[in-house]
């Protein structure tokens, strides 16, 4: 797997001006040929981001997930509830595997292999394992890596294809 675009966008971009702009750049070549599938972080104030994305014909193609410490991966109406263990082990095993590729080129290259660094593994009191960058860091890059990854490795779609379901749970 080859990463082929990475971008950080700057922390105080409005929400809309966020789905303006990955719409925009899924309407050029060659994704608008593709369709791509698009995975929205769905925890906190993702819900109405979500209903942004779903409300753009070039975006309809996304899913929710909500990242747990669950038991296991379900389908929910909205996408996925993910463990974040299996995000994060897909990642690292791509990783350790050299599966995944990463150009040093890329513009937050190193940024992201920073977070992928400073990513700590901590167990709770009762034993749950917690995945997190280390205090004051970010890990908002190596997250929508890990999304990333967690899509291709569930090529199908949580909800109905046509996306009925998504729209009548709304």
């Amino acid at each position: 797997m080859d990463v082929l675009h990475l971008e950080r966008l700057p922390l105080a971009k409005p929400y809309p001006q966020q789905v303006d702009h990955i719409e925009a750049l899924l309407l050029r070549d060659p994704l608008v040929l593709w369709k791509p599938r698009v995975l929205v972080d769905w925890a906190g104030v993702g819900r109405p981001v979500l209903d942004m994305f779903l409300e753009r014909p070039a975006l309809r193609f996304t899913e929710g997930v909500v990242i747990t410490a669950g038991r296991e991966t379900t389908a929910i109406p909205a996408g996925w509830s993910a463990l974040k263990v299996e995000l994060v082990g897909k990642l690292q095993a791509l990783l350790h595997s050299q599966q995944l590729k990463i150009p040093r080129a890329m513009p937050e290259a190193a940024v992201l292999s920073r977070e992928l660094h400073d990513f700590r593994v901590r167990y709770t009191e009762a034993g749950h394992a917690t995945f997190n960058a280390r205090e004051g860091a970010h890990d908002d890059l190596a997250r929508a890596l890990a999304l990333a990854v967690f899509g291709l490795s569930r090529p199908e779609f949580a909800i109905a294809a046509d996306l009925k379901v998504a729209r009548e749970w709304r």
